[in-house]
């Protein structure tokens, strides 16, 4: 009798977002969303130190909110992403032809991107991206070969510290009437499916890489970059009205929710 040949197991879903490439181009919105416009990008802002004609990259742009917000104020943004989906919704939006470019492009090969020139950019931005990528140094490689000499790449991701996804979660202190965070796991390195719409379909899924804030920074020295800066930033969303109001919104700003990274490649000037 003929062997019937084995059932090739289901393809894992895909690391990038194309696949819900739609439904985050509707959530983020023109502008993005409030995160976005509240802390992300005034935060971005300030560790870029940007003046009107520096060319930035943002390195898995999305559908190109931070772009469009750099292209205003006289920056020349070009943004690569690895969803086809989400690269159409960046050039639908596109505000400005002359100060926005978006491609097709993977983060991790950055140094195949033939659109891309070498050494010209006077920045490059990875902004809440890197916790969906792996491997890291692949990533650190590319952006410091797009930088100028004297560049500087800003990094921000949710805090890997306090926001570890199912590994951490608020609490509340009856006795003490306090919130607190609690931390289950941290420094083991995890793949953990995000279940992107809960209850109407669990099936849709997007991954993340959780890893302890030193694979990070001993990542990006071993790929030549120092770190100038780390900032800690919180959300800026206030706690609802009720008993719990005073203690909710202490701990909101003491429990960062973003951390964001400022490099330079070793030895530039500053």
């Amino acid at each position: 009798m003929k062997k019937k040949p084995p059932i090739a197991p289901p393809s894992p879903p895909p690391s990038d977002w194309d696949h819900v490439g739609p439904w985050y181009d509707q959530h983020v919105g023109e502008k993005g969303s409030l995160h976005y416009r509240k802390v992300i990008i005034p935060g971005v802002l300030r560790l870029l130190e940007l003046r009107a004609g520096d060319k930035v990259l943002d390195v898995a742009c999305g559908q190109g909110a931070l772009c469009r917000a750099l292209a205003q104020r006289g920056v020349y943004a070009a943004g690569v992403d690895l969803a086809p989906s989400l690269i159409e919704a960046a050039r639908r939006r596109q505000g400005s032809p002359t100060h926005e470019r978006y491609d097709l492009g993977d983060a991790r090969r950055l140094r195949e991107c033939v659109f891309l020139t070498p050494a010209s950019f006077d920045a490059v931005l990875c902004v809440l991206a890197i916790q969906n990528m792996t491997p890291l140094s692949p990533v650190w490689e590319g952006c410091r070969y797009m930088l100028k000499a004297g560049g500087r790449l800003v990094v921000v991701m949710t805090h890997p510290c306090l926001r570890v996804p199912r590994k951490s979660s608020w609490g509340w202190d009856e006795k003490n009437t306090c919130q607190y965070r609690r931390v289950d796991a941290y420094l083991t390195s995890e793949k953990i499916p995000i279940v992107m719409h809960p209850g109407s379909n669990p099936d849709q899924i997007t991954w993340t890489f959780h890893r302890p804030l030193q694979a990070y920074i001993n990542t990006l020295g071993s790929a030549g970059f120092g770190v100038d800066r780390i900032e800690e930033w919180i959300s800026h969303k206030r706690p609802p009205e009720g008993r719990r109001w005073e203690a909710l919104d202490k701990i909101r700003r003491e429990i960062p929710l973003f951390m964001a990274i400022r490099a330079r490649p070793a030895g530039a000037a500053r």
